[in-house]
């Protein structure tokens, strides 16, 4: 029988935006049925979400930093990697042209250099 297997989020991300959402609902919600008159409520609705919206735009900010920290290493490794790669072939390409141009000097009837026929 197939059992879906569900991956975990790491770092809990999507549960804290779920309770901080629910937390500005029911906030909200109990203002709503408050004994407050319509500007009091206003008000203290615009009062309530200033603290939510402040807090989302440092999360934003945080995530921001976070993201533009792991595309900067992603660069850098991206670049050593190319570096490596042309190293390696600069060594490769090196190594084949000493091998075609040294050793038997033009000897080319198959023996070991030094042996004689």
């Amino acid at each position: 029988m197939y059992e879906p297997h569900y991956e975990e989020e790491s770092g809990g991300g999507g549960f804290v935006f779920g309770l901080l959402c629910g937390a500005a609902l029911g906030a909200a919600v109990g203002l709503m049925f408050a004994p407050k008159s319509g500007s009091e409520l206003r008000q203290t609705l615009y009062d309530s979400t200033g603290d939510i919206r402040k807090k989302a735009t440092d999360a934003y900010g945080q995530a921001t930093q976070t993201v533009n920290d792991y595309v900067a290493k992603g660069r850098d490794a991206v670049e050593r990697g190319k570096q490596a790669f042309d190293s390696a072939r600069e060594s490769a390409t090196e190594g084949y042209t000493q091998a075609r141009s040294g050793g038997n000097s033009g000897d080319f009837s198959g023996r070991p250099s030094g042996v004689q026929s």
